[in-house]
């Protein structure tokens, strides 16, 4: 008779323990916090395409057959050293006022030569109504070459040099300036880095 109550009570309290169990698991379960949703991507436009990084002007020289050219050594942060980059500043600006200058360059417009040697960038720059004024935009101090200038509600996603890049650029550089405040603009969107947004002490249109 002992024996069988024992069973019982063994009996008895496995069930309620299992029970038990089962109880705290299941408000365990329903306990668990669902993950957080992912932040919303910024939308891909023909902005995002571009790659405008910051720069460095290390070499300046006149194009030895368009005395209208600069041929530009610039750092934009790349492994294989300074991009060659021809520009149409003779007449704006002095050479030695663009060696070691800051700067901004749009990076993966295509390749192109210009009187035998080969373009790998655009410098950017603002410029007056007339276009009698030009001055290269400038990155805050202290930002490293190489740094990917960014836009607030555009997604950054550069794509390579080419024909694309070319027509991305073509689409919104109407929408380019630098405002009353000096800062570099797409539309109402300041070109941003780590430091602060791009400037010039230019108003009107960035080429």
């Amino acid at each position: 008779m002992c024996w069988f109550l024992v069973w019982l009570g063994v009996s008895a309290f496995s069930r309620v323990a299992v029970q038990h169990s089962r109880t705290v698991g299941f408000r365990r379960f329903c306990s668990v916090v669902p993950p957080e949703e992912p932040p919303p991507t910024a939308p891909l436009t023909e902005l995002s395409r571009l790659e405008i990084r910051t720069g460095k002007v290390l070499e300046v020289s006149v194009h030895p057959e368009a005395d209208g050219l600069f041929v530009e050594k610039i750092d934009v942060g790349e492994e294989e050293g300074p991009r060659t980059i021809v520009s149409g500043l003779v007449g704006f600006c002095k050479e030695e006022d663009l060696l070691n200058r800051d700067v901004v360059v749009l990076c993966n417009l295509k390749p192109r030569a210009l009187k035998g040697i080969t373009s790998a960038g655009m410098l950017l720059c603002s410029s007056n109504d007339d276009h009698s004024q030009v001055e290269p935009l400038a990155p805050p101090a202290g930002v490293p070459p190489g740094e990917l200038v960014t836009f607030e509600g555009h997604l950054a996603a550069p794509i390579a040099p080419g024909n694309r890049a070319v027509k991305a650029y073509g689409k919104i550089a109407d929408d380019l300036s630098v405002d009353d405040e000096g800062r570099a603009m797409y539309q109402d969107i300041p070109f941003m880095t780590s430091g602060g947004p791009c400037t010039s002490g230019l108003k009107g249109s960035i080429s």
